[in-house]
């Protein structure tokens, strides 16, 4: 299968709004979260968050999904100067954990504001396939709009099927985009769980890691075929799914190890041609365990350079695919790989994340991302020279 040509990537998130803002904060390594207050509860709860950047208040629920979307879509679209023939022939993969539940919760708290709080209904509304269809109708795409909803791996689906449909000649181009943002259910829900960090610190793979913590923002990347000069492109990936936990993979790394390799096969190369990965690195106590013991399976005599991104952006869910993949090739697009200089490996697990900032070689990148319910994800990036 021939690679996938990664033509635009762009970053929103707790980093900045836009890539250069986020990569520069990214690689000066030291960003903290906020604090969010959920004063509604009987029990008012307080947690760690990575939140946008917002000038002033958060804006409406309505104007970011339905509004700002559109604007970072159409951004992308123009910046690879797809007119209206090439947008025809533009596929719309869309990834995420909550889609429009914030515009949900939005209307909820009207109805219970309003003069009969009692006909307020709990999620009025859900607009998962309805979203990816108005959004591509107004950009002017193609028919081939879809919708990824595997928790933590949502976007990165989008981007492994984006590909695939490229390489099948069904399309063209591939708009992928992957979002999370701010919404009441999804924070209170992991808060329940037990999983965000009473420390407030995502320290993934460390002796004393406690959790992790959440944060919103979107990843934008626009992936073309016939491109084979491009100097960053998606090479293959793999998607396989994992029954053995509702919340976790196997702790013995067999299955994460088993669709790392074969996203390996699938981009036609070996372990031993990975000069650098993009941990998943959730900073809980079993799924760190799993991608330890998984890597330790790939690479049994030495790992490769490590790093990890949700210390400084936070696990952003069902977005953290296609974000963190727009995130690490702006490291690559500036020849350098970003640092994780305050964690101190678990000798336990025997992951050391990169101490300090290092110069990014050409070769192939394992980018992973693992979920929920098991559905685990491997994707291959190449970066070449001029």
């Amino acid at each position: 299968m021939k690679s996938s040509a990664i033509r635009f990537f762009n970053a929103s998130c707790s980093l900045g709004t836009d890539l250069d803002s986020c990569v520069d904060r990214l690689l000066n390594a030291n960003h903290q979260p906020v604090t969010e207050s959920f004063p509604r509860q009987r029990d008012p709860v307080t947690m760690p968050y990575f939140a946008l950047p917002y000038e002033g208040e958060r804006p409406s629920a309505t104007d970011i999904i339905y509004n700002r979307l559109q604007q970072l879509a159409e951004q992308a679209l123009q910046a690879c100067a797809l007119g209206t023939a090439e947008r025809q022939r533009t596929g719309l993969f869309f990834g995420s954990s909550s889609f429009d539940v914030a515009v949900s919760e939005q209307q909820y708290r009207q109805q219970l504001d309003g003069e009969q709080p009692q006909h307020a209904v709990p999620m009025p509304i859900v607009g998962y396939g309805k979203l990816a269809q108005s959004t591509g109708q107004k950009l002017g795409l193609s028919p081939y709009r879809f919708t990824y909803s595997t928790a933590c791996t949502s976007s990165a689906n989008a981007l492994l099927y984006a590909h695939r449909m490229l390489q099948s000649g069904v399309i063209d181009h591939a708009l992928v985009m992957g979002f999370e943002f701010f919404n009441e259910t999804t924070l209170l829900g992991f808060h329940g769980l037990g999983l965000i960090s009473p420390g407030a610190a995502m320290q993934p793979f460390a002796a004393g890691r406690d959790g992790l913590i959440l944060g919103e923002g979107c990843g934008v990347i626009v992936l073309s075929r016939d491109y084979p000069d491009a100097l960053l492109q998606l090479r293959g990936g793999a998607v396989a799914t994992d029954n053995h936990s509702l919340t976790a993979a196997n702790s013995d790394g067999s299955s994460l190890a088993s669709v790392i390799n074969q996203a390996l096969d699938d981009s036609h190369i070996s372990a031993t041609d990975i000069v650098a990965v993009k941990a998943h690195g959730t900073a809980s106590l079993m799924n760190d365990e799993a991608e330890a013991a998984g890597l330790g399976r790939i690479f049994p005599q030495q790992l490769p350079p490590v790093f990890a991104l949700k210390p400084f952006c936070g696990h952003t869910l069902g977005a953290s695919g296609a974000l963190e993949m727009a995130l690490t090739l702006g490291c690559l697009a500036r020849g350098v790989l970003p640092a994780n200089p305050q964690a101190i490996a678990d000798p336990q697990l025997g992951v050391q994340l990169l101490p300090a900032s290092c110069s990014a070689p050409d070769g192939h990148y394992l980018f992973n991302c693992f979920a929920f319910g098991g559905n685990n994800n491997a994707l291959i990036l190449q970066r070449r020279s001029l």
